[in-house]
């Protein structure tokens, strides 16, 4: 009898042990099947990468959201490889309605292939209207800077190349190739202006570039840069420190501006966490002005910077705002030159700060035909040199510059970071102890814990 009841509770245990199986395969298949709902219903991504690789830019966001005309992009590929690309194109499609992603196998539809002058696996084109472009590469930056191009159309940015100015194709570390890299892929062409052969500046000029004059300019190109601003033309100056510029600093004057002979030192604490110097002032104080609206939060370098001071009375048709200011912890060495080796503060002549090193404004010009100029001038232009362009938000300070000078307002904004390898790095040491617990204490821990549930069982 005892045995027929012992039989009768294990029945009873096996019984209650399967109903509760069930029952929790149940909830876990409800909970599957929830999630899954959830996610193709709301379409939300939760990107944990370091560098956001799963997450469109705020420079892409704005445009997508901008966007008036519809747009199609084309993913020219394998149909294996298809997958690889719908990470990047499918953010595309999901921040905006107006966006279509196609993906097309070449071998497939050839005409189409051969419609877009597809050369190779891989391509991506980006098409509204009748316009269309080749994307350098299946990279956010790629795919947005091949959507501006479309949209917004070539720009060109004259750059005068006739007093030491910066070498537009130099790859040494104060040369300016990554800045023409950067300012072809975001669609504007670079010309030079020889001034020395003819003073003027012609009308397809979007902008004109000065950066970094090492001898000053005569007074019929100041007069022809004058007259440019004045019908409403858009210049970005970049001046540096210890150079002396008499006619440049004058024409500067003529817009409010008033440029100092000096060198800015800025010891704020902040800036060591950077590892920078104290001739390298860190910029995270910025004016209302739209280039630098994105910008705060972050910090941009400008090494090597003289300041600026705006005129507090302005004068007719004149407007002008500091773009960036040091910290109080910062003064400007009057008269500076690169001669002086030796660097301190002298109250009797030396300006504490804040100090602005950048400053945007525009002009109004004369007549019945009303014209607007708009001008940025830097304190420096190492800031857009190949050593300091990548440094922080400097690309973002020169390239919004460049978007409110050509009144690209909507292209101003935080752009994409390039991609990068994700390293672990470990010593001897730790490498061994992850060889011990890895190989060798994880199975071990696994069969002791059989052991165990077994002599619990036996």
């Amino acid at each position: 009898m005892a045995g027929k009841d012992r039989l009768a509770n294990r029945s009873g245990q096996q019984i209650l042990t399967g109903a509760n199986f069930a029952l929790y395969t149940l909830i876990v298949i409800a909970l599957i099947v929830l999630v899954n709902w959830f996610v193709n219903n709301h379409n939300k991504r939760w990107d944990m990468t370091p560098t956001k690789k799963y997450s469109l830019s705020d420079q892409t966001r704005k445009i997508l959201k901008d966007l008036s005309a519809n747009v199609t992009i084309y993913a020219f590929d394998k149909e294996r490889s298809f997958g690889e690309k719908r990470d990047v194109l499918g953010m595309y499609e999901s921040a905006s309605n107006r966006v279509k992603v196609k993906y097309v196998d070449p071998n497939r539809q050839p005409a189409l292939a051969k419609e877009f002058s597809v050369r190779s696996f891989g391509t991506v084109v980006v098409s509204a209207g009748d316009r269309h472009m080749e994307a350098q590469g299946d990279s956010e930056e790629g795919i947005t800077n091949a959507l501006v191009r479309v949209l917004k159309g070539q720009r060109t940015a004259c750059f005068i190349q006739t007093h030491g100015e910066r070498n537009l194709d130099g790859t040494e570390r104060d040369g300016y190739d990554h800045f023409k890299k950067q300012l072809s892929n975001e669609n504007y062409q670079t010309e030079s202006l020889p001034f020395l052969q003819k003073i003027e500046i012609r009308q397809d000029c979007t902008m004109l570039v000065i950066a970094g004059p090492q001898n000053d300019y005569l007074p019929p190109e100041v007069d022809a840069i004058q007259k440019y601003l004045q019908g409403g033309g858009r210049a970005l100056v970049m001046l540096d420190a210890g150079v002396e510029l008499p006619n440049l600093t004058k024409m500067l004057g003529d817009w409010g501006v008033t440029a100092r002979n000096d060198l800015v030192i800025d010891e704020n604490p902040v800036a060591q966490i950077f590892g920078t110097e104290p001739y390298m002032p860190l910029i995270v104080k910025y004016g209302n002005s739209p280039i630098v609206e994105p910008l705060n939060g972050k910090a941009t370098l400008f090494p090597l910077s003289r300041s600026f001071e705006v005129g507090k009375d302005s004068k007719p048709g004149v407007t002008a705002n500091s773009l960036g200011d040091t910290s109080s912890e910062s003064y400007g060495v009057t008269d500076w030159n690169p001669k002086i080796k030796e660097i301190k503060f002298d109250a009797k002549k030396d300006l504490k700060g804040p100090l602005s090193v950048a400053v945007a404004g525009s002009i109004s010009g004369a007549g019945e035909k009303k014209t607007e100029g708009r001008f940025v001038v830097t304190g420096t232009s190492l800031i857009a040199a190949n050593s300091f362009l990548t440094f922080q938000s400097n690309r973002d300070f020169i390239m919004n510059s460049i978007n409110w000078l050509s009144a690209d307002e909507d292209l101003i904004s935080i752009r994409s970071t390039p991609p990068e390898s994700q390293h672990l790095t470990m010593n001897s040491q730790q490498m061994n102890r992850v060889l011990i617990l890895g190989v060798f204490g994880l199975p071990l821990l696994i069969v002791m814990a059989g052991v165990l549930v077994w002599w619990q069982r036996r």
